[in-house]
């Protein structure tokens, strides 16, 4: 195969380069789309069980109200972090295509390509660095973590309330309740910290 003309090479990075930059604006869009979403149902949902609340108490009617409301908030909130982890992946993957591109940018630089403030090698520490983090940061201190405690919060609220009208001591419920958060917070980072390093991996071997 005979080699690419410099010049149309060059076009074609570029607008790669353009198109990788817009993904990436996409794929923030749809993230804080997608929070907003879901922490405008919880403050709704916590709202709504306040005027359940006063008319009924903790009787029959808001009993029913929060098993049926909560729940449904609950798997919202699996779906939404879900996919915001899926989103911090397309993210690492662009940044891994971009700075492919720039490295290219940096041999035609030459000599002058400490002009260009940003790396150009396509490992995961460039990528990080290139985005202001440090390159070991956990993947627990990603936007997406903030809806995964959330979320357990919402899921230890449901087995606490259920434990607590079922008639056990409310200490007991608390601490029921503490405890299914934690192992769904825990539950979900260990998820994502999997899926990231797979993309990673992955990315690497490509």
């Amino acid at each position: 195969m005979a080699a690419p003309d410099p010049g149309q090479l060059l076009t074609a990075l570029t607008t790669e380069h353009f198109t990788l930059q817009t993904a990436r604006a996409q794929t923030t869009s749809e993230t804080s789309a997608r929070a907003s979403i879901y922490m405008y149902s919880v403050s709704s949902a916590l709202v709504a069980l306040g005027f359940v609340s006063q008319v009924d108490g903790t009787g029959e009617v808001f009993a029913v109200f929060a098993f049926t409301v909560l729940p449904t908030i609950y798997l919202l909130g699996c779906a939404t972090y879900v996919r915001l982890v899926e989103l911090g992946a397309e993210d690492f993957r662009y940044g891994v295509a971009i700075n492919r591109i720039r490295g290219y940018y940096h041999e035609l630089a030459g000599d002058r390509s400490e002009l260009f403030l940003l790396s150009g090698r396509d490992d995961a520490a460039s990528v990080f660095l290139n985005m202001g983090l440090t390159p070991k940061r956990s993947s627990a201190y990603a936007f997406s973590s903030a809806i995964a405690v959330v979320n357990g919060v919402v899921g230890g609220a449901i087995v606490a309330l259920a434990i607590g009208l079922a008639g056990a001591p409310i200490w007991v419920a608390a601490a029921v309740g503490v405890l299914v958060a934690a192992s769904s917070v825990f539950g979900w980072l260990r998820f994502a910290a999997r899926l990231l390093d797979r993309t990673a991996a992955g990315v690497a071997t490509s």
